[in-house]
């Protein structure tokens, strides 16, 4: 074979193997998890009255996986604090009463079993009365989002 063969086979090779990493899908963080406590950034600081009791038995539904919330962080599998909220867009339209949000945060799943934590990314958006919340874990290869 010719070295302009070579240099193909081997190109195709790394576009498919570039391609394989960036698509493949990430594990669910989830999978092992059926109680998880929230936490805000510096939960160990926090009066324990904003640990947010009002959440205490909600259940979360994420896809097909039902998830309960709850307050002490010894009955959960698992402990999500929430860190750098932000608030992307709020509009408020007065002529037709409407109300348009979106949100976003960094979280960290910690699997108190494993101790292995990931970083996930929350995105609630709020349009025509209708509240949509998404918790989607990073891919390893997504560095310049940070932790």
């Amino acid at each position: 074979m010719r070295a302009r063969t070579w240099i193909g086979v081997a190109v195709v090779i790394v576009v498919t193997a570039l391609l394989v990493v960036i698509l493949w899908p990430t594990p669910d963080p989830l999978a092992n998890v059926e109680t998880v406590a929230i936490r805000p950034p510096d939960w160990e600081r926090t009066d324990q009255a904003l640990w947010a009791p009002f959440m205490d038995g909600l259940t979360v539904s994420l896809g097909a996986k039902d998830v309960r919330i709850v307050t002490d962080a010894d009955e959960a599998d698992a402990v999500l604090v929430v860190r750098d909220v932000r608030v992307d867009s709020v509009e408020l339209r007065l002529d037709s009463g409407e109300i348009i949000g979106r949100m976003s945060a960094t979280c960290a799943l910690t699997e108190l079993r494993t101790g292995r934590t990931r970083v996930m990314d929350f995105r609630l958006d709020l349009r025509n009365g209708t509240v949509r919340a998404t918790l989607t874990p990073r891919k390893f290869w997504q560095f310049w989002k940070g932790s």
